[in-house]
């Protein structure tokens, strides 16, 4: 069900789903909440799942601006009556969560970073090109050609994984390509003193793989796998596996977080 939040000019969607430990799950560049739809069912048999729209992105309302997100995370968290998560970042997401880590390591239990891009930096992206799209024949043309990215295609025939993409991009507006936001500055890796999981899909493309061993070889302590037989969209591709990967490394390496309201 959905819930809303309105805090600092945004109006934020979000759900709270399952029971157990607390799992906060940050979706990549033009999706919403609606891209873990195939593997929540999997997660919430182990954890209390926490998912939201960024501001500006999916359902929610706002500008979206990075210097922002920590701290709708947080107001998020306190609205959740969690006091600390394990927090799984997807592809932009990665970035999202890397900052939240290190700007609130009290609340993070676990940091687990899905098919992250490098740091800072969106090279596989022709973001110049997708405002220009936009602007010239609008976000249903730009929706077409993000679908059409390479980072976008499914390896899974399931027709509801399918669904749950096409439904997720086809609510981005591009607000972050027409009012881009000043971005943060690069986090030192260095100080990230969590548990940390880097993964990728094993056919994620050669770029995403080798962000994935870069994060590794700069955080201390860092573990990494790739999910056979899943893409860039390895959550979408393979949510049973993907859901028994996070599930395995949480449990091995936290304390039960606090998931102690609803």
């Amino acid at each position: 069900m959905d819930r809303y939040l309105d805090r600092d000019g945004a109006r934020l969607r979000w759900r709270l789903e399952g029971a157990g430990p607390a799992l906060v799950l940050l979706h990549g560049w033009a999706l919403d909440l609606g891209s873990w739809d195939a593997v929540v069912p999997y997660l919430a048999r182990n954890f209390t799942v926490l998912r939201f729209d960024r501001r500006g992105f999916g359902l929610s309302a706002g500008q979206p601006d990075i210097q922002r997100n920590v701290e709708d995370l947080v107001a998020l968290l306190e609205a959740a009556g969690m006091a600390s998560a394990a927090v799984l970042g997807m592809s932009q997401g990665a970035r999202f969560a890397i900052h939240f880590a290190l700007r609130c390591p009290e609340s993070t239990s676990a940091l687990l970073l899905d098919g992250a891009p490098e740091i800072e930096a969106e090279s596989e992206l022709p973001l110049d090109d997708y405002r220009q799209l936009l602007e010239s024949s609008g976000a249903a043309a730009l929706r077409q050609q993000i679908l059409a990215h390479p980072l976008m295609q499914l390896h899974t025939a399931d027709a509801s994984a399918r669904a749950a993409l096409r439904d997720s991009v086809g609510r981005y507006l591009g607000l972050d390509l027409l009012h881009p936001a000043t971005r943060a500055h690069a986090p030192d890796l260095r100080r990230i003193g969590c548990p940390t999981l880097v993964f990728n899909g094993s056919l994620d493309s050669e770029a995403r793989r080798e962000a994935g061993m870069q994060l590794q070889s700069a955080i201390t302590g860092a573990a990494r796998i790739e999910l056979p037989g899943a893409g860039h969209l390895a959550m979408l591709d393979q949510p049973e596996a993907y859901a028994h990967a996070v599930a395995e490394f949480v449990r091995a390496h936290c304390k039960e977080s606090n998931a102690d309201g609803r």
